[in-house]
């Protein structure tokens, strides 16, 4: 197709479209011409803001003769705003114009918003949100509800939520009365599976809200009939929550934290990702509830908690917890995160090497991880001594069945001339011989005022020392040992000879064919503001190497996903994408079912908040961890709350 118009001028009618709410027009225009299709995808939002009644009315929806043509999808991720004021009156606005027209809006975020009566007929809203079959995750961001059965009503409205995140949620209503358990033990059954607990606020004692949250769902769940775990269909909102993630939570004492778990019957993994304190120390078993108990299936705990804790103790009485309740005897896949210096040990090291030596019999997956970007040192840690390094705390001898270990390493002042030092302490003492896989990564360091690079020449002496130790017996039914070096440096000529050289030090690994080993760079890309990777990667016996590509909103590159070499037992082919095709028939321009990737990826724009850094494991859920503050700043002054 022949355009009468250069592309600027297109553009520029697109953009209008986009800005008079025709995106019905833009998806349209996108499907008939090949030449439209990249100027229209760039108009498709993948992110919409609404603030307020008029911008929701803006998008057009009631086209005369529309209803055998094709119609936009809609965005992958709606945001709710009620800054300055607090008031959603468009929620209702939204849910009634848009339901069931979206059906690509997968997330739904609610932030900084007050849900008041007069603004919202609940009935219609929960109504009208039930049209939106397609969202599967629920961010609720300093929102106060009325009560706690507005927030369940919520949950069960969206027929198919899968994840829901609750940071700083407040309940004006307090405290919950006997009426309010009966009402919410009446809601329908929900699917949720991922529920992240967040407060960014820093306060010194319990919040009010969440104390009651716990202590409802607790109640509800001790009036629920035992029934074997394989059958739990019904009982509560949150009977098949299977993921749970906390973060910045201050619990009133043990008790309460056991009877939270105890809520959760179907809890698999707990990620506690930042500070959990409990007010009162130590712990009584006589506390936990025996109906319905501690859950049975839970078998993944992931520690974060570093020294920003107001009370190191609380990590000792986390441990003490897991121990004293048994929990730590069937934990299979167990996450630490170290303090980048791992010369000292403090009292939670300690601590969470009980924690190891306690799951001894049943751990099967161990990672532990030093490169934690919110590591901020703290006066108040308790050292142990000196001479009694961090590394020396996790002693994994008694693991006798463990098949995986990962290390992330980030470089220091005090680390820079011995990174590997911690990852051979902890490997020289392994004892297992069902170990299949070792993942390493050496990550350089950006934070303000500060870089440091990973220094090649002298983590080659260390690698020939990990080679060593990994030809040992012990380790002979390695199949996967990958290592990964970062650097913020960049990609030059001299990359691809330096894979070369550290391959050199891990030949005994090589020769085995069971090694995998990259190095990434990454530089500011001038014109996009954003960074971008370059990676070279020796992936065989043969020397072959692999170069490529990518972006990355953060300040490091994960490593790439390797080709493992011809000799390697688990060999796999990688997948292959199949290009689309060039033409399109008018026949797609009426046709009801929507693109899935009609969205254009495009960011928010103006409510895109530069400062703001996407964290993919701070407090956030399961599988899809998305940092909400990557999305749009929050209405509210985080000067002097912890940061991600």
């Amino acid at each position: 197709m022949v355009l009468p118009f250069p592309t600027e001028i297109w553009l520029d009618i697109f953009k209008g479209l986009a800005e008079e709410g025709e995106y019905d027009t833009l998806e349209r225009c996108r499907v008939v011409c090949r030449e439209f299709e990249p100027m229209a995808r760039e108009c498709l939002k993948s992110h919409i803001v609404f603030k307020s009644i008029e911008e929701v009315e803006r998008i057009k929806v009631d086209i005369p003769g529309a209803n055998r043509m094709r119609r936009w999808g809609g965005p992958a991720t709606v945001l709710i705003m009620g800054w300055p004021r607090g008031a959603i009156p468009h929620l209702a606005t939204f849910a009634s114009r848009l339901g069931g027209r979206w059906p690509s809006v997968d997330t739904l975020n609610i932030i900084s918003a007050v849900w008041r009566a007069r603004d919202l007929d609940g009935d219609a809203v929960f109504r009208d949100l039930a049209r939106f079959s397609s969202i599967d995750r629920l961010f609720l961001d300093h929102v106060t509800f009325p009560s706690i059965l507005i927030l369940g009503r919520l949950l069960c409205a969206l027929p198919r939520l899968k994840s829901v995140n609750l940071t700083n949620v407040e309940f004006n209503q307090h405290p919950f009365d006997t009426a309010a358990i009966s009402r919410l033990r009446l809601l329908p059954d929900t699917q949720l599976e991922a529920l992240s607990l967040n407060y960014w606020v820093i306060n010194e004692k319990p919040n009010p809200s969440f104390v009651e949250f716990v202590d409802i769902i607790a109640a509800i769940s001790n009036r629920i009939s035992i029934v074997p775990l394989d059958e739990l269909t019904h009982g509560c909102l949150w009977s098949t929550v299977r993921s749970l993630q906390l973060c910045n939570i201050i619990f009133p004492s043990g008790a309460t934290f056991a009877r939270l778990l105890c809520a959760l019957p179907a809890l698999e993994d707990l990620d506690v990702s930042g500070p959990c304190t409990f007010m009162k120390q130590g712990f009584d078993l006589r506390s936990v509830p025996q109906r319905p108990g501690l859950p049975a299936r839970l078998a993944a705990v992931s520690l974060t908690t570093d020294g920003r804790q107001p009370d190191s103790r609380s990590v000792v009485d986390l441990v003490d917890f897991f121990i004293i309740t048994g929990i730590s005897s069937n934990l299979q896949s167990i996450m630490i995160g170290l303090p980048p210096s791992l010369r000292v040990a403090r009292e939670f090291d300690d601590a969470l090497g009980r924690l190891l030596k306690h799951s001894a019999q049943s751990l099967h997956h161990l990672s532990l991880d030093s490169s934690l970007p919110w590591w901020i040192s703290n006066d108040t840690d308790e050292w142990v001594h000196a001479g009694h390094s961090a590394a020396s705390c996790f002693d994994v001898s008694a693991n006798t069945c463990l098949k995986s270990i990962d290390f992330t390493v980030q470089v220091t002042p005090e680390n820079i001339s011995h990174l590997c030092a911690p990852v051979v302490e902890i490997l020289s003492q392994a004892t297992s011989k069902h170990i299949s896989k070792i993942q390493v990564n050496f990550k350089s360091c950006c934070q303000p005022g500060t870089t440091l690079y990973v220094d090649l020449g002298r983590l080659m002496d260390g690698l020939r020392q990990l080679d060593t130790i990994l030809s040992k017996p012990i380790f002979d039914n390695l199949t996967d040992v990958v290592v990964h070096v970062g650097t913020l440096r960049g990609s030059d000529v001299g990359d691809e000879y330096s894979v070369h050289d550290l391959r050199l030090c891990l030949s005994t690994l090589d020769a085995r064919g069971i090694l995998r080993l990259s190095r990434i760079g990454i530089h500011r890309e001038e014109g996009i503001d954003d960074w971008k990777g370059h990676a070279v990667e020796r992936v065989d016996a043969q020397d072959a190497m692999v170069t490529n590509e990518g972006t990355s909103a953060d300040t490091d590159v994960s490593p790439p996903t390797l080709m493992p070499s011809a000799t390697c037992a688990d060999a796999q082919a990688p997948s292959s994408s199949h290009p689309t095709s060039a033409g399109v028939s008018a026949e797609e321009a009426c046709d009801d079912e929507h693109d899935a990737t009609a969205g254009c990826g495009a960011s928010l724009g103006d409510f895109v908040s530069d400062g703001h850094s996407a964290s993919a494991g701070a407090c956030l859920l399961t599988r899809e961890k998305v940092a909400l503050d990557a999305l749009l700043p929050i209405a509210v002054d985080r000067s002097t709350c912890i940061q991600t």
